[in-house]
């Protein structure tokens, strides 16, 4: 990364999701339930959308690509085969995964920008290459007593030149170009869980932490200046997510079924909260759409619940769909074309004395599901025959 100059990369058409028919299955990984149980733990498109990145529990992290016929099609025949998901590049990561973030800047056709960021259990950050899956450096974070910690969430600036980590009691600021142990420090009271850069507003940071809380902050040539503080969860903060323009918050917390969208021209007071259903301690992602109209949720309970976060009265779930079985702990919308993707599985106590009248259910599935335009069959023959007709 060093020496590298950071473009944006061109604009794209915004998605034509189609969120009034229920979401056709384009493509699915299974992965089977061993005694360590291999339960996802999120899923993230990349920023040019070409290959979906997602971490298993004792199975590593995963790179998919999207199978080339949904690059440019405007709809999808409902009889399409659920195409077989085989990772391009796998990587062995010892531990289990805390957190893991894209590069911003990444664009395949610039294997240079092509890389993510991970953070495991008692291990330093680590910058992955998606072409080969090799390491490619390692950012070191440092406790009062000079021992290696493990940062708990991260995230990479809107310009990708830096690398906000949420340690127990600080964040640590690295530069990309600089891999190694040297840090910018912004101490914090609680320890961070969850950390978020504003794309719209360079240098501002959401830093959400095990205690309910949100503190905003702005960071500059390695200077902090405290903006805000938001409190309202139940929960300790697991999922955040910026409008494109930089103006709403969306937060997420565990064991939490509220959604909260904080207005942060006028911090202080929720805009609006909604709600899911979210028993668990895991953490249920988030995301919006590149067009900041639709949100959405996975959920505990396996379904997956869509807002028009546009609309100017109080939103209201626009729609539920039942995709799993089992907890839906990921969900991703595509950059640019109308694919969700959705990440499937949890923790489950295991009874050693079979005392539970109920076997639980185990789906540690990673699935593509197409919201767009849906064509029936009999819809593609009489285009055919009447192409046929008007050509004789």
């Amino acid at each position: 990364m060093e020496g590298e100059v950071y473009t944006e990369a061109p604009a794209m058409a915004y998605a034509a999701y189609n969120f009034e028919n229920t979401a056709l299955e384009l493509a699915r990984a299974q992965w089977p339930n061993y005694a360590d149980q291999h339960y996802l733990k999120g899923c993230k498109w990349s920023p040019d959308g070409t290959c979906l990145l997602s971490a298993i529990r004792g199975g590593g992290m995963n790179v998919f690509e999207l199978p080339p016929d949904l690059y440019s099609c405007d709809s999808v025949l409902q009889s399409r085969p659920i195409v077989p998901l085989n990772p391009a590049i796998s990587v062995p990561e010892a531990g289990l995964i805390y957190d893991y973030i894209w590069y911003p800047g990444m664009n395949s056709s610039n294997p240079a920008t092509c890389c993510w960021l991970s953070s495991g259990h008692e291990g330093p950050i680590h910058l992955w290459d998606a072409f080969t899956g090799d390491l490619r450096c390692s950012y070191r974070g440092y406790n009062a007593v000079d021992e290696l910690e493990a940062a708990m969430c991260l995230t990479f600036s809107a310009d990708g030149q830096s690398v906000f980590c949420g340690y127990k009691k600080n964040v640590k600021i690295f530069t990309t170009g600089r891999p190694g142990r040297e840090c910018d420090e912004y101490p914090i009271s609680h320890q961070a869980s969850c950390i978020v850069a504003s794309q719209a507003q360079p240098g501002v940071v959401a830093i959400g932490t095990v205690r309910n809380t949100v503190e905003l902050v702005s960071q500059s040539d390695g200077t902090f200046r405290h903006l805000c503080k938001l409190q309202a969860h139940k929960g300790g903060i697991t999922s955040m997510v910026f409008s494109l323009d930089g103006s709403r918050l969306y937060t997420g917390a565990r064991k939490d079924k509220e959604l909260i969208c904080w207005d942060l021209r006028v911090p202080g007071r929720p805009m609006f909260v909604l709600t899911r259903e979210c028993n668990t301690n895991q953490k249920i992602t988030i995301d919006l759409s590149t067009d900041n109209k639709w949100l959405v949720s996975g959920g505990s309970d396996g379904k997956v619940q869509i807002w028009n976060v546009s609309e100017q009265h109080y939103p209201t779930v626009h729609m539920q769909m039942s995709l799993h079985n089992d907890s839906c702990n990921g969900v991703s919308l595509h950059p640019y074309r109308p694919i969700l993707a959705t990440a499937s599985g949890q923790h489950h106590a295991i009874d050693p004395l079979h005392h539970s009248r109920t076997m639980p259910v185990y789906e540690n599935a990673l699935c593509m599901w197409w919201v767009g335009t849906q064509q029936e069959d009999q819809d593609l023959i009489t285009t055919i025959i009447k192409a046929a007709t008007h050509a004789s």
